[in-house]
C-alpha cells in the first residue's frame, strides 16, 4: 500500500470521527431544549395543537350528518322545531329584557342612596316615559302614579345631586294617573314657586308678576326687591314654604337681573332670568320626594 493511500484513509478516519462527535453534541443541545420547551410550554396548548385537525374532523363530520339528517325530516317536524326555537328565542328576550329592567332599576336605586333626604320626606325612583315633542322641557311624564302613593305638589328631583352635593329640584308633580304621573318643570311658565336668593339675602317667586315669556331654556323670576344687591350666577334655592316642597334644593342660578329703578321711581320690585340648574335633555330618571304621612286621595275615599 502505497503511502499516498495511507493519508487518504487517515484523513477519512478523522473526518468520520469528527461527524461522530458533531452529531452526538447536536443531540446533546437539541434533547435538553425540547425537553426545556416541553417543560415550559403550556400543556393544553400543545395536547390541543396536536388534538385540534382530529377535532376538526369529528365537528366537520358530526355537521355534515346533522344536515343530511334535517334534509330527512319532514315539513311537519321542520315546523315544530321552528315554532319550539321560536318560543325559545322569545322567552331569551324576556329574560334578557327583565334583567335589563333590573339592572336600570339597581343604578337608579344606588343613585337615590347618595341623596340626603329631608326630615320628612322619602324617596322614589321613577323613569321618565313620555314627553311633548314639541315642548319637551315644560313637563313629561313618569312611570308612577297613586297606586305608588304619589299626589299634586310634590317635588320632583334629579337622581344624584351635583359636585358640590346640591339636590337640584326638576319639578313639582302637576296630575296624577293611577300608573303615571305628570311634571311640570321649573322652566314651564305655570310653575309657581317661591325662591330663595342667600347670597344677596333676597326672595322672589318663579314666573310670578309681570314678565316676558322666557326663552333658550331659562325661567323668569320676580317680585325680586328693588334695594337689594345681586350677583349675576348666584344660587337660587327653594325656601320651604310650600309644605310639599323641601327647602333648600337647588333650583338654578341667576342670569340677570333688570336695571335697578330711578331714584324717584314707585317700583318696588324687580325681575330677573333664571338659569335652572338640572339638565331636562339628558332626563332619563328622576326621583319624587314623597311626604312622609301623607292622605293619599285615593286611600282616602276607599276608606270612606
Amino acid at each position: 500500500m502505497s503511502i499516498r493511500t495511507r493519508r487518504r484513509q487517515r484523513e477519512r478516519a478523522r473526518t468520520a470521527v469528527k461527524s461522530v462527535k458533531g452529531s452526538q453534541l447536536a443531540w446533546y443541545i437539541i434533547v435538553p431544549l425540547v425537553l426545556l420547551i416541553v417543560c415550559t410550554a403550556p400543556w393544553h396548548r400543545l395536547v390541543g395543537n396536536f388534538f385540534a385537525p382530529y377535532l376538526m374532523l369529528g365537528n366537520a363530520a358530526g355537521n355534515a350528518l346533522a344536515d343530511q339528517t334535517l334534509l330527512l325530516r319532514s315539513r311537519r317536524d321542520l315546523a315544530s322545531e321552528v315554532e319550539r326555537l321560536r318560543k325559545q328565542n322569545f322567552q331569551q328576550a324576556v329574560e334578557l329584557t327583565e334583567t335589563r329592567t333590573a339592572a336600570a332599576e339597581n343604578r337608579r336605586l344606588r343613585a337615590v342612596l347618595n341623596l340626603r333626604e329631608a326630615p320628612g320626606y322619602d324617596y322614589l325612583a321613577c323613569s321618565v316615559v313620555l314627553r311633548d315633542p314639541w315642548l319637551w322641557e315644560n313637563g313629561f311624564t313618569i312611570d308612577r302614579g297613586s297606586k305608588d302613593g304619589l299626589m299634586p305638589g310634590w317635588a320632583v328631583i334629579t337622581p344624584a345631586p351635583d359636585r358640590a352635593g346640591r339636590v337640584i329640584l326638576l319639578g313639582i308633580i302637576e296630575s296624577v294617573s293611577y300608573r303615571t304621573a305628570r311634571v311640570i318643570s321649573v322652566i314651564n311658565p305655570e310653575f309657581r314657586i317661591s325662591a330663595s336668593l342667600p347670597e344677596s339675602g333676597a326672595s322672589g317667586f318663579l314666573n310670578a308678576g309681570e314678565f316676558a315669556p322666557s326663552s333658550g331654556g331659562t325661567a323668569s323670576i320676580g317680585f325680586l326687591p328693588a334695594n337689594r344687591t345681586f350677583t349675576l350666577n348666584e344660587l337660587v334655592f327653594t325656601t320651604g314654604f310650600e309644605s310639599s316642597i323641601p327647602g333648600g334644593l337647588l333650583i338654578g342660578s341667576l342670569e340677570s337681573i333688570e336695571a335697578t329703578s330711578l331714584p324717584f321711581g314707585n317700583r318696588l320690585y324687580r325681575r330677573g332670568v333664571l338659569r335652572p340648574a338640572g339638565e331636562f335633555e339628558k332626563l332619563r330618571t328622576v326621583v319624587v320626594a314623597r311626604v312622609r304621612n301623607a292622605i293619599n286621595p285615593v286611600d282616602k275615599g276607599a276608606d270612606e
